[in-house]
């Protein structure tokens, strides 16, 4: 508020009233000119003896010998951390060169060991199988093969033709061409496999594979290669580099995280994008560097990651940090440095004790030597002092008392609208800034109403937002009360304008004696062409706002849509996608109309506008979410009919009449025999996941047998799967629920069930069910160790959840804890 009243000095300074009664001005003592010379003569001894004893001579000294430490020690910790982050990169280059030997190695073994599968099966089964047939045994002992954590697998494919029969990682690419892999992936791959085993018989092959579920995106692969001549075949073994690359960062990673040199050396290291990757502080592993802040607030995290990032790739950072050992403030210096192989940025780091110690000391010895300057420095400070002091000692009396009645007048000027009077002031600055704090409170008088309209707008807005169960009429006549209430008019009306620009409709019109909005006259009255439309009709046509202050025509001055006599008045129409949408008029203001109050009505409007638009909005994408979910239902149904008709009974043939054979076999040849019992297993197994698969796709058990026997059995299908202990409650009839909400209830479970047991490692999972006449109520709830404080919203199984929920009006609650585990409620009304 001071500042507030200086600004209003300058421009009184030159006008005439420091001009008319200049000479009563004159005669009074001048605030600024007595405390101004005696602070000089002070301000001025201080400088010469500052000047003298201190800045010329100790000081400088002092300065020179610190800095030729620093500078010294500077060096030698520079050179030490260096030399410990090259010794990093020497043992990550070491590693990544050993990984690419053992991997090598470890493809060409399992080549050969199916090269040896596949020479045994044709010496077995030669004289008694074709080629195609042995084939076709040899592809399926091969196809399930896994090794390195499942990222390993086998293809083979034919010399002559140059067609691929076995890729047991993509089976999309079986029984192409090689000009069909090709055109596929882009590059000649089967062509230069062909080629190998030609030449050479078996070799080493890298190369780059785009699948076709992830189109664009190029994979790097590692393979090894061998010819089996009595199939005419390419046997290989492959692997994608990424992963392998994965795998040894990690393994470089855990290695890092413990390394350390001399006393307090540590190594560190993060991403191109901040994210710390190892830290000798696990706490800070997968924070950013940029958080990283010294005892002095300096940020020298983000120093590290713009060193890193710089066109050198290096740099020396220099900072403060606490040590945690004592808990005290201490230097450190770190050297950080690119390896643009990975995206990592490494540093090393070491305090600077030495150096802070030969600091101390020579500061020690510089406080001794001042300490005698110092104490002549304060004994004629305070000389200086008392003079200033006697000086000023008669002026401070009356600025205390001119002061104090300033302090009196800002106190009661919160809460009141008093004015200082000038014939009580002492000094002409004080009676300055006393007719400008008068002028300051006439201001905030006329400042308070304008705040006063603001704040009664953005209330008008946030409760708009709030009233999401009123009716669009209500939302109206809302509005048009509270534009009435803010402009201080009498009367209003709100119009809506059709797309053609032809028609107006009242939808509200309001008086200041009414206690609600009403609709105004005879429903004829409602619509009407926009040249007979009055006031809203003439605002469409001229296409802006219309301010008339004067006395308004018709007869005995009544235009529609008033019904009394408009003494001036305001209509504002607002626009959306270059078309007037809304026109709202208000009359009779005790005050004239202006560009402020049609402000404040365009912005509400549009706010109001905006807020239909959102609803209208919201309620067409309830709609399209409602059919999409309902066209996802039946191509789930249709494919989970098709896999259980289908596949499943060919697959349950298939195996029974193994099963036959396997019994002829048993007296004939017994080692085959056994041989056809693996089969039989994998068979079996493919059934059971084929049914699990039709199941979750079509669940035809809920419709057939209700949900607490599908429950049930979904129960026992995730124990099976999991190791965990599944529970079931079910109160009252299930048989009270929809088709459609009951399968939807089933698939929120399943989720919630799978979700639990794969990935919260319970011991126990719980479905609790709930069904009463008139609503219903699930929970799935388990002993895991849940995810924290919210579910991860970008996974499509919590959006899946949502969507079922909102798909029959019930609402879906999920609490996680670590320690206490995951709870998903649903609850909602029952709809037979």
């Amino acid at each position: 508020m001071q500042f507030t009243l200086l600004k209003f000095i300058l421009p009184y300074r030159n006008s005439k009233t420091f001009h008319d009664p200049a000479m009563r001005l004159f005669k009074k003592i001048t605030l600024s000119s007595a405390p101004f010379y005696s602070s000089l003569l002070v301000v001025t001894s201080l400088a010469v003896f500052i000047g003298i004893f201190w800045t010329i001579n100790e000081y400088q000294t002092y300065q020179e010998t610190i800095e030729n430490i620093r500078d010294n020690y500077q060096h030698q910790y520079e050179v030490r951390v260096e030399e410990e982050l090259d010794k990093v990169i020497d043992f990550i280059t070491y590693r990544r060169s050993q990984n690419d030997m053992l991997v090598e190695r470890d493809i060409r073994e399992r080549v050969q060991s199916a090269y040896t599968i596949a020479s045994h099966i044709y010496r077995l089964y030669k004289d008694e199988k074709s080629v195609e047939e042995l084939r076709s045994m040899v592809i399926e002992l091969l196809r399930p093969i896994r090794w390195n954590n499942g990222r390993g697998y086998y293809f083979a494919g034919r010399v002559s033709s140059g067609t691929i029969e076995l890729f047991a990682d993509e089976p999309y690419f079986e029984n192409k061409t090689a000009a069909e892999f090709k055109e596929i992936t882009g590059q000649d791959v089967i062509g230069d496999i062909v080629s190998i085993v030609r030449d050479k018989e078996a070799g080493l092959y890298r190369y780059n594979l785009v699948k076709p579920k992830f189109a664009g995106k190029s994979f790097s692969k590692i393979a090894f290669v061998k010819y089996f001549k009595p199939l005419d075949w390419f046997i290989g073994a492959g692997l994608y580099s990424n992963d392998l690359e994965q795998t040894l960062r990690q393994d470089v990673l855990s290695r890092l995280q413990n390394m350390k040199f001399g006393k307090d050396g540590e190594v560190f290291g993060f991403r191109f994008d901040g994210t710390i990757i190892f830290n000798k502080n696990q706490r800070l592993v997968g924070r950013s560097i940029k958080d990283l802040t010294g005892s002095d607030s300096m940020a020298y995290g983000l120093l590290f990651l713009e060193a890193g990032l710089s066109q050198n790739g290096e740099g020396y950072v220099s900072y403060t940090v606490r040590r945690p050992s004592d808990g005290t403030s201490h230097q450190k210096l770190s050297f950080v440095k690119a390896y643009g192989d990975w995206d990592w940025v490494l540093g090393t780091s070491m305090f600077m004790d030495a150096m802070e110690q030969a600091i101390a000391v020579e500061t020690r010895t510089y406080q001794r030597i001042t300490f005698k300057n110092v104490s002549i420095f304060i004994v004629l400070f305070f000389i200086a002092v008392a003079f200033l002091l006697l000086g000023t000692f008669l002026y401070s009396l009356k600025i205390k008392e001119g002061i104090s009645l300033f302090t009196d007048f800002f106190r009661e000027a919160a809460d009141s609208n008093v004015k200082i009077r000038n014939e009580n002031l002492t000094f002409r600055e004080f009676e300055n800034l006393g007719r400008l704090a008068n002028r300051m409170v006439e201001e905030r008088i006329k400042n308070e109403l304008l705040i006063h309209r603001d704040e009664l707008r953005l209330d008008t807005l946030l409760r708009l937002g709030m009233m999401e169960k009123y009716s669009l009429q209500e939302k109206y006549d809302f509005v048009l009360q509270r534009i009435v209430q803010i402009t201080r008019s009498k009367e209003g009306y709100l119009a809506l304008v059709n797309d053609a620009q032809t028609h107006i409709s009242i939808r509200s019109f309001i008086t200041l004696s009414d206690v609600d909005s009403h609709k105004y006259g005879k429903e004829s009255e409602l619509s009407c062409n926009v040249a007979e439309g009055g006031l809203p009709g003439k605002a469409v046509l001229q296409k802006t706002a219309i301010i008339s202050n004067s006395s308004a025509g018709g007869k005995d001055g009544i235009i529609y849509p008033y019904q009394t006599t408009i003494k001036r008045h305001l209509d504002v129409p607002i626009y959306n996608d270059g078309k007037i949408v809304v026109v709202a008029g208000v009359c009779n203001n005790s005050e004239e109309y202006d560009n402020f109050d049609i402000r404040q009505m365009t912005m509400v409007l549009e706010g109001m506008w905006l807020h239909v638009l959102k609803k209208c909005s919201e309620e067409e994408l309830a709609k399209l979410e409602r059919q999409i979910i309902a066209v996802s239902e039946e191509e789930r149904s249709k494919i989970g009919r098709d896999l259980h008709d289908d596949l499943g009974s060919h697959l349950t043939g298939v195996e029974l009449l193994s099963k036959v054979l396997q019994q002829k076999l048993e007296n004939e040849v017994p080692e085959m025999a056994e041989q056809l019992g693996s089969i039989r297993n994998l068979i079996r197994d493919a059934i059971e996941k084929t049914r699990r698969l039709s199941q979750g796709l079509y669940p035809v058990h809920v419709i057939e047998y209700g949900l607490e026997a599908a429950v049930e059995e979904l129960v026992v299908e995730a124990e099976n799967l999991f190791d965990v202990k599944g529970t079931l409650s079910c109160e009252g009839d299930d048989q009270r629920l929809g088709s459609n909400t009951a399968i939807h209830l089933y698939y929120i479970i399943r989720e919630a069930v799978f979700n639990a047991a794969r990935h919260g490692k319970p011991e126990t999972v719980g479905v609790f069910m709930k069904f009463g006449t008139t609503s219903f109520s699930v929970k799935i709830v388990d002993d895991g160790c849940g995810f924290g404080e919210k579910p991860d919203e970008a996974g499509m199984g919590f959006h899946t959840m949502k969507y079922r929920a909102k798909a029959i009006d019930a609402e879906l609650t999920i609490k996680s804890d670590k320690v206490s585990g995951t709870i998903v409620s649903v609850s909602g009304e029952v709809f037979e």
